[in-house]
């Protein structure tokens, strides 16, 4: 624990249980929070979200005397309860967390999250979000923010565009000076600008005062402002609008949008006890990691291995199941991929469940070869974890969290690629 002027600062790694001194309002106050975010959580349904991935949870139990023990499970960013501030970080780390979060928005030029990192204490992962974000929105503007049509169907005084001549006819015989057209019309208000705007007002209205003051929140939410009035008048997103992707036109745009899902997809909630107030900004943690791992193989495999950058199509069970792997390799398939937020270790194997359902992946993909990809310690042997299951070739490469990352990276790599050419 540290202290900053008057409030107590706390790190808590992701998954890690710890200990923390707070009064009796405080801990009240959090209990009411831990319930709120549970409510929220069972409601929001996530961007192509996976059921079998890690759920989100806030878990608040008694501790000793006068403190309480709190874990986050499959999220990181920050939680505020009167003068205490949680930091919760990645349990693979900060560094190995930024390099796999730039893998998913460095699509056309490398840019990096940690060039904001000096700026932050270790641990504030929201306030690098957010910089990273406002960054990728100043380079949107200072390009160009694009038009796209808008297909517009409205009652009109004079003829656009195509005709409703049944709801016309109707409206004239009573009595009504309306004509129902359809047309197409140039704008702004477009899928990917809707996210940028959306998200550009969560961040403006930020309470300062509920964050750590030594980090300079004044200047996000004065540039949040800035920028948002290039979307002003442009409506709120709708959720279809998440499923959007940036082609080569709209390439500019990926860190931005990027940026924009997490922001709307923040785990967030407030609430009052007596006059302590406790509040939580959150972002789970499996879909940023699972976005990047595959994005980063899509760009680095040799083009007889090359696979898909989005989530794949659906596979369908005997039983009429949907099953969707995260990753399929080649083209005929030759492999399926799957990827697991998961630390692994000597002490801690890969679980049964998860190499059977690699193997059910396998078997409606109709190939012979499966990855469970995750991430160990130095000591873990994934070698070990190579196995045929149901005549399926089972092999786990791992990101070494023990290692640089950029060693890391390229060694998670080289495992693959050596596991597809056997």
């Amino acid at each position: 624990m540290t202290e900053h002027n008057t409030q107590q600062i706390y790190y808590l790694k992701e998954n890690q249980k710890k200990e923390i001194n707070i009064s009796n309002e405080e801990g009240k106050a959090l209990r009411l929070l831990e319930d709120k975010l549970f409510r929220f959580s069972n409601e929001v349904v996530y961007e192509n979200e996976d059921t079998e991935k890690g759920r989100f949870k806030l878990k608040i139990e008694p501790g000793w005397e006068e403190s309480i023990s709190i874990t986050v499970e499959n999220a990181i960013g920050q939680i505020v309860v009167g003068d205490v501030v949680i930091n919760v970080e990645p349990k693979i780390g900060s560094n190995h967390f930024f390099k796999i979060y730039d893998f998913n928005k460095n699509k056309y030029e490398d840019l990096t999250i940690s060039d904001t990192q000096g700026n932050a204490q270790a641990g504030d992962i929201m306030y690098l979000v957010l910089v990273d974000f406002l960054h990728g929105v100043e380079k949107v503007v200072n390009s160009g923010v694009r038009k796209g049509y808008k297909q517009i169907d409205e009652e009109i005084k004079f003829i656009k565009g195509r005709v409703d001549v049944l709801k016309t006819t109707r409206n004239l015989l009573s009595g009504r000076l309306g004509i129902q057209t359809e047309y197409e019309e140039f704008t702004i208000d477009t899928p990917m600008n809707r996210l940028i705007k959306s998200a550009l007002v969560k961040v403006k209205n930020i309470k300062e005062e509920t964050s750590i003051s030594l980090l300079n929140y004044e200047d996000i939410i004065s540039t949040a402002n800035r920028l948002h009035r290039h979307f002003e008048f442009i409506p709120e997103y709708n959720k279809s609008d998440l499923k959007v992707k940036v082609d080569r036109n709209t390439k500019y745009y990926e860190q931005a949008l990027v940026g924009a899902k997490n922001i709307l997809q923040f785990i967030g909630a407030s609430v009052q006890y007596g006059d302590t107030n406790a509040s939580a900004r959150l972002i789970k943690t499996d879909k940023v990691i699972e976005s990047g791992l595959r994005y980063f193989l899509n760009q680095n495999l040799p083009d007889r291995f090359v696979c898909n950058s989005e989530k794949p199509g659906e596979l369908l069970t005997k039983e009429g199941k949907i099953r969707q792997p995260d990753l399929l390799f080649g083209y005929p398939y030759i492999a399926t991929g799957d990827i697991k937020y998961k630390i692994w270790s000597n002490q801690k194997n890969i679980d049964i469940s998860d190499i059977n359902q690699s193997v059910t992946f396998a078997v409606l993909a109709k190939v012979t070869k499966a990855l469970v990809l995750g991430f160990s310690e130095s000591e873990f042997n994934f070698k070990r974890n190579t196995d045929i299951y149901d005549d399926i070739y089972i092999f786990t490469p791992t990101w070494n969290i023990d290692m640089d990352p950029e060693k890391a990276a390229e060694l998670f790599l080289k495992h693959v690629v050596d596991f597809l050419e056997t």
